[in-house]
């Protein structure tokens, strides 16, 4: 099996796993605007724990947003910088279904369900999802929602209650080897309106 190396960077948490589904090693702390700091010493520790060379990563996933606009753009940095250095190929993890495989994986989630994350103020990124039993798809992607806007006939789950987790990241690269791609497309996954600065006329 090809070795992946996963990242997620989205939200307070900073998390690395390294491996394959079935062998595997994972770091993650709570660390508020420290991710630069302490991502890449996570990344040669994860390394170290499996003797695994960064030569031999297949593949660098990380979860791509949406979610922090600093921590989306440091995973995508880092997984391209990675990967051009040792010849792997790049995953783009959808943070959404990363996180409804969280909730699968766990037993909190079944069939379809919400997901969301806080954006700023009363915002949230929320997207609508079901599982199959075997992989988490898009029910409707993506978007950015008032809070107070907000109503659903499923049952809803914030971040709040389950950690972003990078197995979850690695999960979906390893499900996905279709779509892992050249580090030239490391970018990260933004939504209409998730911007926090306005032009000025």
């Amino acid at each position: 099996m090809s070795v992946i190396l996963a990242l997620e960077t989205t939200s307070d948490v900073c998390a690395v796993a390294l491996g394959t589904v079935e062998d595997f090693v994972v770091e993650s702390h709570s660390a508020p605007r420290q991710h630069n700091k302490r991502i890449l010493p996570m990344v040669d520790s994860a390394c170290a724990s499996l003797d695994i060379r960064r030569q031999d990563i297949a593949c660098v996933a990380f979860s791509a947003g949406p979610g922090s606009f600093t921590g989306v753009r440091l995973g995508a940095a880092v997984a391209q910088g990675i990967a051009t250095g040792t010849n792997a190929e790049i995953y783009r993890a959808s943070t959404s279904l990363s996180m409804g495989e969280g909730l699968y994986r766990t037993g909190l989630a079944r069939d379809e369900f919400t997901v969301q994350r806080t954006s700023r103020r009363d915002l949230v990124y929320q997207a609508r999802l079901h599982h199959d039993g075997e992989q988490c798809r898009f029910v409707v992607t993506d978007r950015l929602v008032k809070l107070d806007e907000f109503e659903s006939q499923h049952p809803v789950f914030h971040d709040s209650q389950v950690p972003l987790s990078a197995f979850d990241v690695l999960l979906l690269a390893s499900q996905n080897r279709d779509e892992w791609q050249s580090p030239v497309n490391a970018l990260p996954i933004y939504v209409e309106g998730d911007h926090p600065w306005q032009p000025t006329s």
